[in-house]
């Protein structure tokens, strides 16, 4: 049996959306951090995100071959290839054709792709569009039609709490966010625009058993199931004046806290300073300062795009000056790995297969690990139950 503590790391070389960019995918072990390069797709391309199943990795993005060009899908176990198809291969994803896969996440069954469309979409005018669908691994469903207030942005980001996907994108000050259970969508958007004033494309959701955190361009924002709570302010007092912006690329749970980083967003080549930090019910603590490459040059032309909960540590991604970043971090100290990367341009994704699953159940009794919200209750809860029963039956089969 191979070792199971590793995180696969993914991105590419060369510049977002222009010529000559390659993809980059790597398994590199966390105990003597060896590399094993993958291939997720023959050409020019890009990974842009992926999840595991227990079983099984789940890797896409966008990428070329002799073929097509256009989103794929990548399937490994950890020691084997199982699958690399472009998602044309699958069929009924004619509304994918040129867009990419930016997220995946499982739900026990299928996994949720969202991301960009550049295909025909009957219900929409043009082009580019809010992508959607279920693959269980063998059968591609496009949702993308069923996608409330369709039009030109991408959904960058997507997971599952145990009930239902909570699903977000936009384009900059332009965001999106909505609920779906695998049947039924409720619309967030204008709720948490009325609850966070500067709310704009989401990059990054997580769910740690009890609440979301849910991020992005300009914003941060808790989530439990029934209200909003704004803590961009909060998180804006302890960004310090070496920082740059608040957005929110990344956020991941560890079991005991958060970790957050951000900087320019992810496809965005706008100048940047990256910023880290963790996050629990007490307070922000900025790590930024810690973050040590060679020099002390971390702040100029830099960001955090990615962050995963290993085992014993936290493993981060990003880049800095036009080169990928990677580092690990053990709650204690860094660990700089950028020279595992060294063929890499951005970092833009790192998971952990063998991190701690926290997210997949609803919590049996109340508690307050998050005293800022109202934690979810039986009749919290029911609120989302309620609402999505309320709603038309939109599943295509």
């Amino acid at each position: 049996m191979w070792d199971s503590n590793y995180v696969l790391v993914g991105g590419q070389n060369g510049t977002w959306f222009e010529a000559g960019q390659a993809p980059r995918l790597e398994r590199i072990d966390l105990d003597n951090y060896s590399v094993t390069p993958l291939t997720p797709c023959r050409s020019g391309g890009t990974v842009w995100g992926g999840g595991w199943n227990g079983s099984q990795w789940l890797i896409a993005g966008w990428g070329t071959d002799d073929a097509s060009t256009g989103p794929y899908v990548f399937v490994y176990d950890g020691a084997n290839i199982i699958a690399e198809h472009s998602v044309d291969y699958y069929g009924e994803a004619s509304s994918w054709n040129g867009g990419d896969v930016f997220a995946a996440s499982y739900n026990g069954k299928e996994w949720l792709l969202s991301g960009l469309g550049s295909g025909n979409l009957s219900s929409y005018g043009s082009s580019n569009h809010m992508a959607l669908s279920i693959f269980d691994g063998n059968n591609f469903t496009d949702l993308s039609g069923i996608v409330p207030n369709q039009r030109d942005v991408i959904l960058y980001t997507n997971a599952w709490n145990g009930r239902y996907w909570l699903v977000g994108g936009g384009y900059m000050d332009a965001g999106v966010l909505f609920l779906f259970d695998g049947t039924k969508i409720v619309d967030l958007t204008a709720r948490i625009a009325q609850s966070v004033p500067d709310f704009g494309s989401v990059q990054a959701l997580a769910w740690n058993g009890y609440y979301w955190l849910i991020g992005g361009v300009h914003f941060l924002a808790a989530y439990d199931g029934y209200e909003f709570t704004d803590l961009t302010n909060r998180l804006d007092s302890v960004l310090t004046s070496s920082t740059c912006c608040t957005t929110v690329n990344a956020i991941a749970w560890n079991g005991a806290e958060w970790m957050l980083g951000g900087g320019t967003p992810v496809a965005q080549t706008d100048y940047s300073q990256g910023w880290l930090m963790t996050y629990s019910s007490r307070r922000f603590v900025n790590l930024t300062p810690e973050i040590k490459p060679p020099a002390t040059d971390f702040i100029p032309n830099s960001s955090i795009l990615t962050i995963t909960g290993a085992p014993n540590s936290w493993v981060i991604g990003g880049y800095l000056k036009n080169q990928g970043l990677l580092y690990e971090y053990s709650g204690e100290s860094f660990t700089n790995l950028s020279d595992l990367v060294s063929n890499f341009r951005y970092v833009n994704w790192v998971a952990a297969s063998a991190a701690q699953n926290h997210g997949q159940t609803y919590p049996s009794t109340h508690n307050h690990p998050f005293p800022e919200l109202r934690m979810i209750m039986s009749q919290h809860r029911g609120w989302v139950a309620d609402t999505l029963r309320s709603f038309e039956v939109y599943r295509l089969e």
